[in-house]
């Protein structure tokens, strides 16, 4: 299904969005509209179904047509459909607007020249398999939060925000899972699988190196299959990983916050939340190396949560989910 661009953006404009457009869009958005543009500049592509999940709207229909109206208003732009009849299935994108008003940069002007490049590049980009694959990771994680009182996937961070605390080239993910007032603060590294699982288990060093900058050490590897993940733990288990928490798991294996973790040199498997604490949220301030702009919303959208943290501090449970 073809998206009805606004008028500005028709034709790919090489000039900046009139300031009086960006204005009177502005004013147009509801809260979980911001929201959604907010978690797409953080997460560059997520699907229909995955912002129903997260709390944008009741009903996947209903998320349908707002996220119709903004992608026609030029805040969003559809990336991908899988099939004609696949509504639900749509992935979405920053549009020429919403790529305005979340910049890295700020005093940058994003024309809807840029914006639709970057949607292309993104299309076609290596590393959009391993986006994808953290993207469902997190998305899941959020999804069960939702169904045990007292979870909550507090935070979910891309390599985008990661850059501002790691000041690190290597593209690290990182989450914050509650439950019961405990955090388990982690690393995410998902497995693309085109890349070659020594180089993979190689990501460990950068890891290492991160731990001793931040203090947070447990690491997540998510192999794409299971024997991905056996040919990985052959090369970890070559690898120095002391001082780190490293564990493995494969998507058959199940959900990512049952069971599923196996430790490095063990043969059990531990449930995320067996996974060691943080005492604190995290990152302290002695380990921000750049300001962490409160760039990365909550990815759970409730209007009801009182503020941010409560309910990793006892103070809020999500409404029961079925």
């Amino acid at each position: 299904m073809a998206t009805t661009y606004h008028p500005q953006f028709t034709v790919p404009s090489t000039r900046p969005i009139p300031a009086e457009l960006l204005l009177a869009e502005s004013g147009r958005m509801r809260l979980p509209d911001w929201w959604a543009v907010e978690m797409l500049a953080e997460h560059r592509v997520l699907t229909t179904a995955q912002l129903t999940a997260l709390g944008f709207a009741t009903t996947t229909a209903s998320a349908t047509r707002r996220l119709a109206i903004l992608a026609r208003r030029g805040w969003i732009d559809r990336l991908w459909n899988t099939g004609a009849a696949a509504i639900a299935d749509t992935w979405w994108c920053l549009g020429p607007i919403g790529a305005q008003l979340t910049p890295l940069d700020e005093d940058h002007d994003v024309t809807p020249a840029q914006a639709y490049r970057t949607r292309d590049r993104l299309r076609e980009h290596q590393g959009l398999p391993g986006l994808l694959q953290a993207n469902t990771f997190f998305v899941d994680l959020a999804t069960h939060a939702l169904t045990k009182p007292g979870s909550d996937l507090r935070t979910w961070w891309s390599p985008r925000t990661c850059r501002h605390v790691t000041a690190a080239r290597h593209a690290a993910w990182h989450g914050e899972y509650i439950h019961d007032r405990n955090r388990h603060a982690f690393w995410y590294q998902p497995d693309p699988g085109e890349i070659r699982p020594a180089d993979l288990a190689d990501h460990v060093h950068a890891y290492r190196r991160l731990a001793e900058q931040t203090g947070l050490a447990t690491l997540l590897f998510h192999a794409a299959d299971p024997q991905r993940e056996q040919e990985l733990r052959r090369y970890l288990e070559r690898r120095n990983t002391r001082h780190l928490t490293v564990v493995t798991s494969n998507p058959e294996h199940g959900h990512p916050a049952d069971p599923v973790w196996q430790p490095i040199g063990e043969t059990h498997r531990l449930a995320l939340t067996d996974l060691p604490h943080t005492p604190d949220q995290w990152p302290p301030d002695t380990v921000t190396f750049k300001e962490v702009r409160p760039r990365a919303p909550h990815p759970i959208y409730d209007p009801e949560r009182p503020y941010e943290e409560s309910v990793a501090n006892g103070e809020y449970h999500y409404p029961p989910h079925h």
